[in-house]
């Protein structure tokens, strides 16, 4: 029999995560990998650019010194790397790996079993959160294992500066803009009016967030286009005018593109007067730079991050932050979903049409594309190739506040700065009374029969939605026909218009009452959604969840998935029982999540809410189906505590 050692296991598992992930450099047996501790090598070590090494160490079963190995190898610098090791995976191969001819074959077909060390792991502490899983073994394939590889190598301590810096930053410039409210109120007026919010504080340190976010942006592409100078150079100490080179300074970069992250932040910048100006830019401009000192490559997504904490209107919008975490728990389950996509093929991706039509921060978005990028990888393919076709085509996103547009638009376009596009499908929604009279209620307007809405962006900043200059001209077609995605994905308002609700929050109707709608425009608004809902799961006691719910049923294409988050109420309640019969009636492979806390304080999904969610995924029924009226429940003592304990819930 054959009898294959671990370094031919290891030299194997290190060919089959080469392939799988060709951003990587990915080195097996590799015997000088420790300065400051020759005698240690590494089994498989994994460096990628903008993350922290891995390391696996492996044995056979049952693997009694694999996890120590892998403890010891936490806080090392590795070689020709900056970063230390955060993450150390031990790995357990079965015995018949050592047992087989072909040893790279019982690799690639072996269930692996392995766990994931974090610095400051205590082996001794069976409760310590530094080992995932806490206790026991996760199992998976080498393709499992090069997905928690991408996931456990984000570096998280700089991941954490980076935010603090940023929010830290974000704070002290809105101290400057507060002055506006009194010494130039109209600047402060005009500032809300470009946002599209009310002119209250956190508008103000939304402003800062979108120059921020600007700013960091701006730093990360600096040389790498010609004539972009560096912040330094533009609103840096010896600088006579910054507020006129950065504004020249954007101008040239909107000539080369990158229009959803500065288009807004330039207009903002231009109203303030040259002096509080150079103030905020110094504050800004620092903390853009600390930002960038962290080194944390997808700096610009921090943003999103902290956008929650500055939305003006939740208490009547209630688009409440999907946590990272849980909107990674959602993607997952809602994209294994998808049946018959060649991840290899480009071509095929880019035929995918993938919607949130209440997007806020683009959490969501943002993770669907995380999922389809990783398989599109892991299957070989060229993520910067398939940046353009997933903006310009893939990835729709609607939403009622210029600015949650805004920091959707930046994120999604810093999966790849580097990579330009021509147009994207990020759309600021008509929202209240409009200029011909009539009233707008949003992404809601396109449960219409009409499958092309209009949008005017005449002289307003706040509804450029494109990637291009050009497309902030008289108007806009926004095309979404009725079943025509493959993928709707969800966290929508919950707010109710009813009287209860109404008496609750002191306003008439509290689903039309954002952006201070007066009391005949939220009447108007609500016959509005009347006169569109009929024959739709809608009802005014489950709310407008339950409006979007059925926006995203019309818009899904037979065999298309719907991945929502929703009240807890949706599962039992009565004025959910049309949404329920919808999804008896039209879907199949349900799956709902909710959570079980024992103190009945942790059983959302979202931040902030306070309140009992569940997750909804369902495929639609291909024509040729029928309903089998068979669901799977799953209720976690938890919410999922980290990107890898997602992937392995969602396993």
């Amino acid at each position: 029999m054959p009898n294959q050692t671990e370094p031919n296991a290891n030299n194997a598992l290190g060919d089959l995560l080469r392939a799988m992930m060709p951003g990587s450099l990915v080195r097996s047996e590799n015997t000088q990998t420790f300065p400051a501790h020759p005698g240690r090598h590494a089994d498989v070590l994994v460096t990628t650019p903008g993350r922290s090494p891995v390391v696996v160490e492996a044995e056979y079963e049952p693997a009694p010194q694999a996890e120590q190995d892998a403890a010891d190898r936490l806080g090392l610098q590795v070689v020709g790397e900056s970063r230390t090791i955060e993450a150390a995976i031990a790995l357990r191969y079965p015995t018949q790996v050592r047992d087989s001819y072909d040893i790279s074959q019982a690799v690639a077909n072996a269930r692996l079993s392995y766990c994931v060390l974090y610095e400051g792991y205590n082996k001794d502490d069976d409760k310590d959160d530094k080992r995932f899983p806490r206790s026991g073994w996760l199992e998976g394939s080498v393709t499992d294992l090069a997905d928690l590889v991408r996931l456990v190598s984000v570096p998280q301590k700089e991941v954490d500066l980076a935010a603090d810096a940023l929010q830290d930053g974000i704070e002290k410039a809105a101290v400057i803009l507060d002055e506006l409210k009194d010494q130039a109120p109209h600047i402060d007026r005009e500032i809300a009016r470009l946002l599209g919010m009310s002119n209250v504080p956190q508008t103000r340190r939304m402003a800062c967030a979108i120059v921020a976010n600007a700013l960091v942006f701006h730093e990360r592409i600096a040389g790498r286009h010609e004539g972009v100078k560096p912040l330094n150079l533009v609103c840096g100490p010896e600088v006579a005018n910054p507020q006129a080179e950065t504004l020249a300074a954007w101008s040239i970069i909107l000539d080369i593109n990158y229009w959803p992250i500065f288009a807004i932040a330039r207009d903002i910048l231009g109203q303030l007067d040259s002096a509080r100006a150079a103030q905020v830019l110094a504050v800004l401009g620092d903390t853009a730079q600390q930002v960038q000192s962290a080194g944390v490559t997808h700096a610009h997504d921090l943003t999103g991050r902290i956008f929650q904490r500055l939305i003006a209107d939740r208490k009547y919008l209630a688009t409440f932050y999907t946590r990272p975490e849980s909107a990674a728990l959602l993607a997952r389950l809602a994209v294994a979903k998808l049946e018959g996509v060649d991840w290899a093929d480009p071509d095929a991706i880019g035929s995918l049409r993938i919607g949130d039509f209440a997007c806020g921060t683009g959490a969501l978005l943002s993770a669907v594309y995380d999922q389809v990028a990783a398989r599109h990888q892991r299957a070989g393919g060229d993520l910067a190739a398939l940046h353009p076709v997933m903006m310009e085509e893939v990835l729709y996103g609607c939403d009622v506040m210029p600015s949650a547009a805004h920091i959707t638009s930046a994120t999604l376009s810093g999966v790849q700065p580097d990579v330009i596009f021509n147009k994207s499908r990020i759309y600021t929604m008509p929202y209240g009374r409009q200029s011909d009279g009539t009233v707008s209620i949003g992404s809601l307007e396109l449960l219409q029969p009409s499958q092309v809405l209009t949008l005017f962006n005449t002289n307003d900043p706040a509804l450029r939605t494109g990637s291009v200059g050009e497309e902030t001209a008289a108007q806009i077609n926004v095309d979404i026909p009725d079943g025509a995605f493959d993928l709707v994905i969800m966290n929508p308002p919950f707010t109710r218009n009813t009287g209860m609700e109404a008496e609750k929050v002191g306003v008439f109707n509290p689903a039309f009452a954002a952006f201070n709608t007066s009391d005949v425009d939220q009447q108007a608004m609500g016959k509005r959604l009347t006169a569109l809902k009929k024959g739709t799961c809608y009802h005014g006691n489950a709310g407008v969840a339950s409006a979007f719910a059925a926006l995203g049923d019309n818009k899904l294409k037979p065999g298309g998935v719907l991945a929502l988050v929703l009240p807890l109420s949706a599962a039992s309640g009565l004025a959910w029982q049309s949404f329920r019969e919808m999804l008896v009636n039209h879907y199949t492979d349900l799956t709902v999540l909710s959570l079980a806390d024992a103190d009945n304080d942790d059983l959302s999904f979202s931040a902030d809410t306070g309140m009992a969610e569940c997750l909804v995924i369902a495929r639609k029924l291909l024509r040729t189906e029928t309903a089998t009226r068979r669901a799977g429940f799953v209720s976690l003592n938890t919410r999922a505590q980290g990107f890898a304990n997602a992937a392995a819930i969602a396993k």
